[in-house]
């Protein structure tokens, strides 16, 4: 569990506003990253629907039927948000997005292009009231070409990338990742381009619209492969856990599971060689230099396998943390997140949820000497700091509030 009692009080977004129109995955992680960097986000939902990962288990205990809390997936990636419902297909609730949108920093979207600029919600709609707006929208394909219009899910934007050309074995049916490869790097992305955007406005004192495409930020993860596709006519073949442009650097057979071996130098290959006794084999012509290797990559793993299968998993990492050699277990989920390592620091997060009881979450990756990332608050039940924040940052008070109740607006 973190430890907060030595953290600053503060995140380095605290005072920084997000009115967060996102839903589904990509979007709400971006809003999450900033929630962990300090910033009051807003999550404006749909009135007794909510985000649809409110809806979305694997696990038993989280059914999505607990009412306005939400499945295990909306549990994992809304924390630290606080959530407003209200209806944008009627007036008066485009009217309060309209007024909460102006008074934010920075406004995120995910819906298909041009559908925030029905609503009266785009972006020079905002930036009139709010010059100094930072409008980040994400979309499945981008503003613009034949699929600008379309919808796209993670599997989709992942099958269109390439990506699942590169992953399992040749001959098998299309694999995904095990992770929503475009949905997280795509928020990831998007983080990174409203920082530098709020970093800008604070020199300039002008904000500025953010776009971009899970498509583009998929492909982004295949950068080190680009130049041999598109320059160099290399075709990238799936290989299981290897690696097309590095060998050995990839999961190796042990006497009663798999390690990881990843040398990434011919002096770390050398290394390995000596630690499992493969004599001759690091001066031999055809893997003397990774590049022979790539090409011997045959001829090199089955000696490799050879000897790895004679011990058990725990025995060689043992002997090759010893030795320097780069290795690791292939752990379950359950394993990875007890690591030792993880333990270490702190990388899970108890939090008290208000229906489901305690909730533990994955910590934020960022660690920051001064300034906290420390998960302040749960997250939240549908439409549970609509009045609050209502009253707050429109000035709607109690009265008028309980005025819009009655017409579904919140």
């Amino acid at each position: 569990m973190t430890d907060t009692e030595n953290q600053p009080a503060e995140g380095p977004l605290h005072g920084v506003t997000v009115c967060d129109f996102t839903h589904g995955v990509a979007g709400p992680y971006t809003a999450m990253l900033l929630a962990d960097l300090g910033a009051d986000v807003w999550k404006i939902e749909k009135p007794g629907r909510g985000d649809a990962t409110r809806y979305m288990n694997v696990s038993r205990r989280f059914r999505g039927d607990i009412p306005n809390a939400g499945g295990d997936y909306f549990l994992a990636i809304n924390r630290n948000k606080r959530s407003v419902a209200l209806d944008l297909k009627s007036d008066s609730g485009k009217e309060l997005a309209l007024r909460l949108a102006a008074s934010a920093d920075i406004v995120l979207s995910n819906f298909r292009p041009g559908v925030m600029d029905s609503l009266g919600l785009g972006y020079d709609s905002i930036r009139e009231l709010n010059p100094r707006v930072i409008y980040a929208s994400l979309s499945a394909y981008g503003e613009k070409g034949p699929l600008a219009a379309h919808p796209g899910m993670d599997v989709a934007v992942q099958a269109r990338s390439g990506v699942m050309s590169i992953t399992g074995y040749g001959g098998m049916d299309p694999i995904k990742p095990g992770v929503s490869l475009a949905d997280f790097s795509g928020g990831s992305h998007l983080t990174t381009a409203v920082l530098a955007a709020l970093y800008q406005r604070e020199r300039t004192g002008v904000g500025q619209r953010v776009t971009l495409s899970l498509l583009e930020a998929t492909m982004s993860m295949l950068i080190n492969y680009s130049v041999a596709v598109v320059d160099g006519d290399a075709v990238i073949d799936p290989m299981g856990s290897g690696h097309p442009q590095l060998v050995p650097f990839q999961a190796f057979p042990t006497s009663d599971g798999y390690v990881v071996i990843a040398t990434g130098t011919n002096r770390l290959f050398a290394d390995l060689c000596d630690v499992l006794s493969l004599t001759g084999v690091k001066d031999d012509p055809r893997f003397v230099t990774n590049v022979v290797r790539v090409e011997n990559r045959a001829e090199l793993i089955p000696l490799i396998e050879e000897v790895t299968r004679t011990r058990t998993t725990a025995a060689w990492l043992a002997i090759f943390e010893a030795n320097g050699i780069p290795c690791a277990p292939v752990n379950t989920m359950a394993q990875a997140l007890n690591d030792p390592q993880m333990v270490a620091n702190d990388g899970i997060v108890e939090v008290e949820h208000p229906s489901v009881g305690k909730v533990h979450v994955l910590a934020s990756p960022y660690h920051l000497s001064e300034a906290s990332t420390a998960v302040r608050r749960p997250p939240p039940m549908l439409g549970e700091h609509t009045a609050e924040i209502l009253r707050e940052v429109l000035g709607v008070e109690t009265g008028a509030y309980a005025e819009l109740q009655p017409q579904e607006v919140v």
